[in-house]
């Protein structure tokens, strides 16, 4: 645990010594998103390879997906399917939020009761 003697509250630190820090945290905050990007470019570019291993190739083909079709992701996708047909409730709930659309998903097909009519007034009759 730090010394709380040597922490210098925010407000009490010089401008420069304000301004170094945001710096380095605004370098260090683009180097971690570039990282991030470049692993995101690099698993959708490993997802799309196609699919190589032969005894899992045989299972998916007898589902019926042509061959062209089978890449990475499309074998990830079978061996979570396969899982959830054994029962894995993750598995099953994962398949279940990838299927459903952002409509389900965010409940935006609700349907909202709005009572605009007049009320009546009896005591005018």
């Amino acid at each position: 645990m730090a010394n709380e003697q040597n922490l210098i509250p925010w407000n009490k630190r010089t401008e420069s010594e304000q301004r170094e820090y945001a710096k380095k945290g605004g370098q260090k905050s683009g180097e971690v998103r570039r990282q991030r990007k470049a692993m995101k470019e690099q698993i959708e570019m490993l997802l799309s390879l196609p699919f190589k291993q032969q005894k899992q190739l045989k299972f998916i083909e007898d589902l019926g997906i042509k061959t062209d079709d089978i890449d990475n992701q499309m074998a990830l996708l079978v061996a979570m399917y396969g899982k959830a047909l054994k029962g894995d409730v993750q598995a099953f709930n994962t398949i279940r939020e990838v299927a459903q659309d952002e409509k389900t998903n965010n409940n935006n097909n609700r349907i909202e009761i709005i009572n605009d009519l007049p009320e009546d007034d009896e005591d005018e009759s």
